[in-house]
């Protein structure tokens, strides 16, 4: 009797067979596919040479406002959009966190790219290796702003440290690319090191860093675990439990010793803050909105009348007004004599757990989506309740909600300038404050600070969203 393979890899395998095997390429020369597409009728034609009049009238137009237009207010106050009024003395450690981040970025990219060419190659798929001008096609909106916003600049640090960025974030992607596959099999947790690591730089290791580092190292350690030949039996359970325990709690007292102060995030602002908000309150909302998801659909009565009520509750309610709780009756429900969290932690509890009933939904969706065939299936096969969910049914439920769930992310970006309710200094707000400047006021130059406001909320948007669409044609989203 044959014996079935309950390995991640081998699921895995199962779910991407039907990865689009590559359909004949249809490109057209560029003559043949204006002909075919805007000039195949008359009034297509006609359509075409309006709408190319208007396109070029708007651009005329945008490139006279430019070139007529003094941008004194953007080069006087660049450092407050960008970072809001993070000190001056403390900005080694803002560029520290950026490279540490360029190299999360960098690494994590390059390793997961190679474990994915030698994965299609091996499963004898249609795989090319990414280039640099292939990379440049797919960032190239986030590029062109942070070149154009660091051109403001009047000093020569912020060129130096945007070309350091991008110089370690090529090296760390070509060192990622190269390592074996032992490392690359590991980048995730490295990455995420290294994501954690870039925190700290500027918070410190006496918060929240110490036990997401315990967090992560423990994570690892069920995750070598796994890797061996360790019984699933309760003597197991306990090994990777027992062990989880030990090496996360030396990686936080290690990380609790080094007493590393920090800065905290109170001051931070611009465009930076914003950033921040929308990783945190995405990293933390994901998998509680998973955890949500699947308490919904629970058969015990108390976790999913919990889990119903958490999440209509949130998503009945305005993100305007949770923020507005949490900046005046939040602190309310903390212990007596206890110190009360900072206005801008409180807040993103608060969005952490907004984003985490809107994603619990979209989840919800996903599981429906899975056919009750394969869990029957799943379950004859002997695989437990927790395998069933974690190797058939997330995978399949996941992939199936990536258009909604990417249209959530960039949901949760644009709100987070809904923190300038409560007082926090976002990039909207720092737009007001730069036009509030005793030698601004009355000159009527909000319309040139709301349009470099939107310029940057446009392309993490619009880069968000063309990923989106890249990762739904790899998985073939809606067509299998």
């Amino acid at each position: 009797m044959n014996r079935i393979d309950h390995s991640a890899d081998a699921v895995s395998a199962m779910i991407t067979a039907g990865v689009d095997k590559g359909a004949p390429s249809t490109k057209l020369p560029p003559g043949q596919w204006m002909k075919k597409n805007l000039f195949n009728n008359w009034y297509n034609s006609a359509i075409t040479v309006v709408m190319g009049a208007l396109i070029v009238a708007l651009l005329v137009g945008v490139v006279q406002w430019i070139a007529n237009t003094d941008f004194a207010i953007i080069r006087k106050s660049l450092r407050l959009f960008m970072i809001g009024q993070y000190p001056r003395d403390e900005l080694t450690r803002l560029w520290v966190s950026f490279l540490l981040m360029a190299a999360t970025l960098g690494f994590t990219s390059g390793a997961t790219a190679h474990n994915a060419y030698e994965d299609a190659l091996e499963k004898e798929l249609p795989a090319e290796r990414p280039t640099w001008l292939g990379l440049l096609r797919r960032f190239w909106a986030i590029v062109a702003i942070l070149v154009f916003f660091v051109s403001f600049a009047r000093t020569l640090p912020p060129y130096l440290g945007l070309a350091a960025v991008f110089v370690t974030l090529v090296v760390t992607r070509e060192l990622g690319w190269r390592l074996p596959r032992a490392v690359r099999d590991r980048a995730p947790f490295i990455g995420t090191g290294l994501g954690i690591t870039s925190f700290l730089a500027i918070a410190g290791t006496g918060g929240l860093g110490r036990w997401a580092i315990g967090i992560l190292f423990a994570a690892w350690t069920v995750f070598e675990i796994g890797r061996r030949d360790v019984p699933s039996d309760h003597r197991g359970t306990a090994i990777r439990a027992g062990a989880a325990l030990v090496v996360g709690g030396i990686a936080f007292f290690i990380v609790h010793a080094l007493g590393i102060e920090g800065y905290g995030w109170d001051d931070w602002g611009g465009l930076h803050l914003n950033i921040f908000v929308t990783v945190v309150g995405l990293g933390l909302g994901l998998p509680f909105g998973i955890l949500l998801a699947l308490g919904r659909r629970s058969e015990l009565p108390i976790i999913k009348a919990a889990s119903v009520l958490f999440i209509e509750f949130v998503r009945g309610v305005p993100l305007i007004s949770l923020l507005l709780f949490s900046n005046l009756m939040l602190g309310l429900f903390f212990p007596l004599g206890s110190e009360l969290p900072s206005e801008l932690t409180l807040a993103m509890i608060v969005i952490m757990g907004f984003s985490a009933a809107y994603i619990a939904e979209i989840v919800r969706g996903g599981l429906q989506s899975v056919p009750k065939g394969q869990i029957e299936a799943a379950q004859a096969s002997g695989l437990s309740p927790g395998a069933v969910q974690r190797l058939v049914v997330l995978p399949q439920a996941l992939r199936n909600v990536i258009p909604a769930m990417v249209g959530q992310f960039i949901s949760l970006f644009k709100d987070t300038s809904l923190l300038s309710i409560i007082g926090v200094i976002e990039i909207l707000n720092v737009s007001a404050i730069a036009n509030a400047q005793t030698e601004f006021i009355g000159k009527g130059l909000a319309v040139v600070t709301y349009p470099f406001v939107a310029l940057a909320f446009w392309a993490f948007a619009y880069t968000m969203s063309k990923e989106s669409r890249r990762l739904e044609t790899k998985l073939g989203v809606g067509t299998r």
